[in-house]
């Protein structure tokens, strides 16, 4: 695939299921992997339920568009949405080692979303969050 795939919805969690069907349909086109397009399903479904579910405090839910792009092995991923800024990666990791009571809340999803993706990255460009993920081949 030469040519990104782009997708844009409500930031509501109902459209999680239809970007979930759009990224398998748009990966499994591509040649990709059950489980590769499990993995980049699992990061993309996390970073989209903060945007839905935190982006948008006052209740005005926005749009969330996720472009998917294929080429040479490497699936790279961008969500940008106009929700309230907020930078993923700015949250200390969890930690996994602490036992239930101490463990702090929140945290999980943006891990697992490091955790099977290759690289995350964020800008704030023109008033959008810009959520750049990228899955290699063979990688994580």
């Amino acid at each position: 695939m030469t040519k990104p795939a782009t997708l844009t919805v409500g930031a509501t969690v109902e459209n999680l299921a239809r970007i979930a069907e759009f990224l398998e349909k748009t990966l499994h086109d591509a040649g990709c992997p059950e489980e590769t397009i499990f993995s980049v399903q699992l990061a993309v479904d996390e970073a989209g339920s903060n945007v839905m579910l935190y982006g948008y405090p006052d209740g005005d839910a926005g749009t969330l568009t996720v472009t998917c792009e294929v080429r040479e092995g490497t699936i790279r991923l961008t969500l940008t949405d106009d929700g309230r800024p907020f930078d993923p990666l700015t949250i200390e990791p969890p930690d996994l080692d602490a036992d239930l009571e101490h463990r702090k809340i929140g945290g999980l999803g943006i891990h697992f979303m490091r955790s099977v993706m290759d690289d995350v990255g964020y800008d704030y460009i023109d008033g959008k969050n810009v959520l750049c993920m990228i899955k290699r081949e063979g990688g994580t």
